[in-house]
């Protein structure tokens, strides 16, 4: 019996050794240590078997290697650059030499990929980086062998190749180090030759790359930078433009800043629409910078040099109301893809109302702003998309603003009696006749009862209440007081304003009582408080004690009936 156990109890240990030395060997090669992995023979000891590990010492060894490595394929880098130097060799084969020296490190890059090597990867890619990128700099700025047009081409093309065996060998680090040097590289030519477009053409180039290589490899953070200094280089590029340094033709400027616009905004409708992605925050906010630095620039160059403005307005013109189709019918019905609705939506809106503006004059622009916010308004009811009601309240704003509306109102309104105050022209009414339709028509029912979503309705009634107030004011006080500019009382007109203002308060109440205008009640106190705080300010000190009789009198009923018939059926 104790025979059989002690056989059991040595099987048993013979087990475990085995077991652990498994355990060993699978960890020495997760390591990268195959070499390591020995089978010890029968008289091994449990301390032979769990020595201390030394990878972490062959680590370094393996790093100082690799950096020693380095050192000596720079030392040959040099070698080529002292013989171009003492003319033993032309200047065209140094260059050339060196070019194919580097590309030569970026293969043994590869290779080490290949390998499952990433680390000695790396090197060879900063190998590759540090030969390359200056020498092109050299080879334009020092030894004048190639022109700014040539020297973005080959940059390109070195980049592009460095790229290239990063995503064929799934390389981030050789990635990060290659678009690292080639974006001082690119500014330093900037820099040395006093071109802008044929390098910020590359950055374009590399800024539309690196950000594919976030949507194919996941390396989402490399595209941050490249995307920063080519918004850069274009804005640098319109300010050379306003500046008057003439230095590229304005149309080559323009085809860059569409180029930005285009590429990236091109890329995200790839992403967004072809392989139904949602949209994310880097695609947002490079959106609105390409927005600003490509077309606005773009709008921006053409007015100041008075060509291409109209065919660009016409291009993203129809670009807007391609943003809008997409939207509607591609999007619209696909709950997981919400926010690209909005995305696209909020883009066809920028350049719907900036294309307008450089096509049409003023009349023209307030007649389609206002026909654009009625149609706006009816289809958000219509599809019950609440962002159609926002985009109704901007082109009501954009109508009001482009007709004069909003400025006469504010004259007579607030204006000084003393001065002649613009007139409603027809178009401002049309721009009020719109604003009552807006607000007139119901809601989308998705916003019923929703508090945030009702804000673009509530921004449709303050723009409704301020010009139709202001249109009263400005009809009644020729008749009650005299035209302003030309005789009136200041104590009438303050009377005037006043009652406009009170009896405003006692419709708005009457309004809110109804669950279409609920909106209007949100007015009712900051009627009532703007009233008190323009008696002291107007009515006192200016009217006569008749006319501060009147508004003293007008304004005290409205104190009074104007929040009792506001509670009065107020909708839950």
């Amino acid at each position: 019996m104790d025979d059989r156990l002690s056989r059991v109890e040595s099987t048993a240990e013979e087990l475990s050794r085995s077991i652990q030395e498994i355990e060993r060997r699978l960890a020495a090669l997760e390591r990268g240590h195959a070499s390591e992995v020995h089978t010890p023979d029968a008289a091994s000891s449990d301390a032979e078997i769990w020595a201390p590990p030394t990878v972490a010492r062959d680590d370094f060894i393996t790093v100082l290697s690799f950096i020693g490595r380095t050192f000596v394929a720079l030392g040959g880098a040099y070698l080529l650059r002292a013989l171009t130097d003492s003319a033993v060799l032309p200047e065209a084969a140094g260059i050339a030499l060196g070019l194919a020296y580097a590309v030569s490190w970026l293969a043994m890059a590869d290779r080490a990929g290949g390998r499952r090597q990433p680390l000695s990867a790396a090197f060879h890619g900063l190998v590759f980086a540090i030969i390359a990128f200056p020498l092109l700099w050299e080879a334009t700025v020092r030894f004048k062998f190639l022109g700014p047009e040539a020297t973005a081409a080959a940059l390109t093309l070195v980049t592009m190749l460095g790229l290239g065996v990063a995503v064929h060998r799934r390389l981030q680090a050789v990635a990060w180090i290659v678009t690292l040097a080639a974006l001082p590289a690119a500014l330093a030519l900037v820099a040395a030759t006093s071109l802008v477009v044929p390098f910020a053409i590359f950055l374009i180039a590399l800024g539309v790359a690196t950000l594919w290589l976030g949507y194919s490899c996941d390396w989402i953070w490399v595209r941050w930078p490249v995307a920063v200094v080519a918004d850069l280089a274009v804005f640098a590029l319109t300010l050379r433009v306003s500046n008057g340094a003439w230095a590229e033709p304005p149309l080559r400027v323009l085809a860059v800043q569409m180029l930005l616009l285009n590429g990236y905004l091109g890329s995200i409708v790839v992403r967004t629409i072809i392989r139904a992605r949602d949209v994310n925050v880097f695609e947002i906010l490079q959106a609105m910078a390409v927005l600003g630095a490509g077309f606005g620039g773009a709008v921006y160059v053409a007015q100041l040099t008075g060509s291409g403005v109209g065919l660009l307005a016409l291009i993203n013109l129809g670009f807007g109301a391609g943003c809008y189709a997409v939207a509607f019918i591609f999007i619209a019905h696909r709950q997981e893809l919400r926010r690209n609705f909005y995305f696209y939506t909020s883009l066809a809106l920028v350049l719907m109302l900036v294309s307008s503006g450089l096509l049409l004059e003023r009349g023209p622009l307030t007649v389609a702003s206002a026909a654009l916010a009625c149609l706006s308004t009816w289809a958000a009811r219509a599809i019950d998309r609440v962002t159609l009601s926002l985009h109704g309240a901007v082109y009501l704003l954009v109508a009001g603003a482009a007709s004069g509306l909003l400025s006469a109102a504010g004259y007579a309104l607030a204006g000084p009696v003393a001065g002649a105050w613009p007139p409603f022209t027809t178009t401002a009414l049309l721009a009020l006749g719109a604003t009552a339709a807006c607000w007139a028509m119901p809601f989308p029912p998705s916003a019923s009862g929703v508090t945030h979503l009702r804000l673009s309705r509530l921004v449709v009634a303050v723009v409704f209440v301020w010009s139709a107030g202001g249109w009263i004011v400005a009809l009644a006080t020729p008749v009650v007081s005299g035209t302003p500019g030309a005789g009136a009382d200041p104590g009438v007109v303050a009377t005037i304003r006043t009652t406009v203002l009170a009896f405003a308060a006692l419709a708005l109440a009457w309004a809110g009582q109804r669950e279409r205008f609920r909106e209007s009640s949100w007015l009712l106190y900051p009627v009532l408080v703007t009233g008190a705080v323009k008696l002291l300010v107007e009515d006192l000190p200016h009217s006569k004690p008749s006319t501060l009789f009147v508004a003293l009198a007008l304004y005290g009923g409205a104190l009074i009936a104007a929040p009792r018939l506001g509670h009065r059926h107020r909708p839950a």
